[in-house]
């Protein structure tokens, strides 16, 4: 028997939820966060706000409007890349909170997974942890919730936990391929080699073209022939074969040729990824940035020698080039400070370091001493580019000059 006075509940519980946005305070909200976005993908004549400034800015909208989920979540988000995560996590609830109240539980659900990629994007995996439990409450495809759980107990050393959670997935939907696929993935971690090889054949048999699924499956069984790759860091760290490298350069397939190097350098990356979130000796809002500023330093230098067989692990090229490196890194990043300067030596000598204790790399005492050796020449041509770069008192001619002056040849180089 159908009860239509609860119907008629619901439908009105359905459109007060609908009402908030219809308000002048949330539409003023709107519009100003609107302006705020687009001056970030377009900026105009105003500078895109950051740091400290975008933080005011998303306060000074939720006064107007302290429901507005929108600015809510993103001064969450600010707070959590400023280091004050107990702040952001209150922004963020609120928002959650404003969303439940206010809009379809579609929307909602949608926001727990963009917050949950935001955090681990930024190494927050024990946070991310908190909101997927949230959302196994809510969402009805609790396998998936599992699943992206599961994935996130490796990088805090938990592997037990991450196969026992990936089993609850595979319990609640064994037809799903990317939930062997991780299962295979997970047990590369822990060594079980054979165990990954039959979960991945398992994924390959429900999709066959999945790309992720093939590369995990080509790195097993490289593995499984290959006695000194033992789990997956061994295998993310394993050696260059430039036998093969060398191959695709004689066949002339240098697309190939760039894209194994980039797989090489992005397993590094990763490898590195993985000990940096369980490394003790720096917060998680320094974790991601030596992350974020390790890779910008890598970009920076496979753009200013337009290389596509730059290696991430050569240290030795890093350290005989570093003062050329510097000089265009300083070039290239607009507002650097002594602050963002310190950063790119600490994210260089925290990354080599790793590799060197690894036995990736050796002779990093040498590559140490040389980046300290070059400190205070290159502080101080940043400090005195950044005094002539936006200064309106000199011409371009004039800039031109000295900035060949600071950085000799390396001013001439392409930069992006």
């Amino acid at each position: 028997m159908i009860k239509r006075k609860s119907g008629l509940k619901e439908s009105k519980k359905r459109r007060k939820k609908r009402r908030i946005d219809n308000t002048d305070a949330w539409k003023i909200a709107d519009w100003e966060y609107t302006k705020l976005i687009s001056e970030d993908i377009m900026p105009l004549l105003s500078v895109r706000l950051v740091g400290q400034d975008r933080i005011d800015y998303l306060k000074e909208i939720l006064k107007g409007c302290p429901e507005y989920y929108p600015a809510l979540i993103e001064l969450g988000y600010r707070y959590i890349q400023e280091g004050m995560d107990e702040a952001g996590k209150a922004s963020i609830d609120e928002g959650l909170q404003s969303l439940a109240t206010y809009f379809h539980k579609k929307m909602l659900i949608e926001a727990y997974y963009d917050i949950c990629e935001f955090l681990e994007k930024h190494l927050r995996f024990e946070m991310e942890i908190e909101y997927y439990n949230q959302l196994m409450e809510l969402e009805s495809d609790k396998a998936n919730v599992y699943d992206c759980i599961s994935s996130c107990y490796p990088y805090l050393g938990d592997m037990q936990k991450a196969f026992e959670t990936q089993q609850k997935a595979l319990e609640l939907c064994d037809s799903n391929h990317r939930f062997y696929c991780n299962m295979g993935w997970l047990e590369m971690i822990r060594g079980n080699l054979d165990a990954a090889k039959t979960m991945l054949e398992r994924s390959l048999e429900l999709n066959p073209e999945d790309v992720v699924t093939l590369n995990n499956y080509e790195a097993c069984k490289l593995m499984l022939k290959n006695k000194r790759l033992k789990n997956w860091e061994s295998y993310l760290l394993r050696d260059t074969d430039y036998e093969h490298l060398e191959k695709l350069e004689d066949d002339g397939d240098f697309e190939e040729y760039e894209k194994q190097v980039w797989t090489y350098n992005q397993d590094k990356i990763e490898a590195f990824r993985f000990d940096l979130v369980r490394n003790p000796n720096h917060i998680l809002s320094k974790k991601y940035d030596i992350l974020f500023t390790l890779n910008y330093v890598f970009d920076v230098i496979r753009r200013s020698y337009e290389s596509g067989d730059f290696f991430y692990d050569d240290m030795i090229w890093v350290k005989e080039s570093f003062k050329p490196i510097m000089h265009k890194v300083i070039l290239g990043t607009g507002d650097i400070d002594e602050e963002i300067f310190n950063d790119m030596y600490t994210a260089l000598s925290v990354f080599y370091k790793f590799l060197a204790k690894r036995n990736v790399v050796s002779g990093y005492k040498s590559f140490e001493n040389e980046m300290l050796k070059l400190k205070p020449e290159l502080v101080e041509t940043m400090l005195r580019y950044n005094e002539i770069r936006h200064n309106a008192e000199y011409t371009d001619e004039e800039k031109d000059e000295i900035r060949e002056e600071l950085f000799e040849g390396d001013a001439l180089c392409p930069l992006f």
